[in-house]
């Protein structure tokens, strides 16, 4: 249906309405059809929005409130934070430099989700994204030691590199998996 150049007259109008009402049961279809003629053409499909990054200042914040703590020099004092880096020197200049702490501390950042590609399992890139509950998709609250194991298995064979798949990928996968297992012991 090519794009009408002019707007319809109401008697036209009022010869669809009566040829739509004459057609008996009206469906959605049909009404969606109408309302095309009215348009001149099909409407456009919405474009899919991107989720927005996270601002520093909300990493901050967030990262911040998760050691319960209301600045950066307080932070860097934290036991916690601390001792998580035992011998590294921690930049919190940049939104990077955050990022990296909101995605270890805090989630997955709403635009780095639903990914794809080789080093990604269940849209999360797991180099990045140390998340192993979401990679494993399992719930914490409810998981055993048995589930952990079957699904470090399923995602094995999949990831593993005798199978074609990513060394590191793998190698971080054993150590999600390790980490769960000792958090349930």
């Amino acid at each position: 249906m090519a794009a009408r150049k002019k707007k319809l007259k109401k008697p036209e109008v009022l010869d669809l309405i009566l040829a739509l009402q004459a057609s008996g049961n009206i469906t959605v279809e049909m009404l969606l059809n109408f309302a095309e003629q009215i348009n001149g053409g099909p409407f456009t499909e919405p474009s899919a929005t991107k989720p927005k990054a996270i601002t520093m200042a909300k990493m901050r914040k967030a990262v911040l409130a998760k050691f319960g703590c209301k600045t950066v020099t307080e932070l860097r004092k934290n036991r916690t934070f601390e001792m998580a880096f035992t011998g590294e020197k921690v930049s919190l200049k940049s939104t990077e430099d955050w990022r990296v702490q909101y995605r270890k501390w805090v989630a997955v950042p709403n635009d780095e989700r639903n990914q794809s590609g080789q080093t990604c399992i269940n849209g999360v890139d797991v180099l990045e994204n140390f998340r192993p509950w979401h990679i494993f998709g399992l719930d914490s609250a409810t998981a055993t030691e048995s589930d952990v194991k079957g699904s470090f298995r399923d995602l094995a064979k999949k990831h593993h590199p005798d199978v074609g798949g990513d060394a590191r990928v793998f190698e971080r996968l054993q150590k999600m998996r390790d980490s769960l297992l000792a958090l349930m012991n």
